[in-house]
């Protein structure tokens, strides 16, 4: 048991993790091939996991969210955003 509740602190840890704490101001539109490739391989799949937990915690929260009439706001913070960010922004774009 303590080690699933380790397991399970480790990976909110991990996937916690806010890419956009480390936005350059000036980005430039071109990115090297590494940091293209570590977007595809690494930041991406990533954001499928960030999306997948955001849409559980989304459900998770209904019962407070709708009797508040925060849904809307909740989906777009857990889902929409992520969603947005991980999977629609071109793959040059940080």
């Amino acid at each position: 048991m303590k080690r699933m509740i380790i397991s399970a602190a480790v990976l909110a840890f991990v996937l916690s993790y806010n890419g956009f704490l480390f936005a350059k101001e000036d980005s430039s539109p071109d990115l090297s091939y590494p940091e293209v490739a570590a977007d595809v391989l690494w930041v991406r799949p990533l954001g499928v996991a960030h999306i997948a937990l955001g849409a559980t915690a989304f459900v998770v929260s209904l019962p407070v969210t709708i009797p508040l009439r925060k849904a809307g706001e909740a989906k777009e913070f857990l889902i929409t955003y992520p969603y947005c960010y991980y999977l629609k922004r071109p793959l040059r774009k940080m």
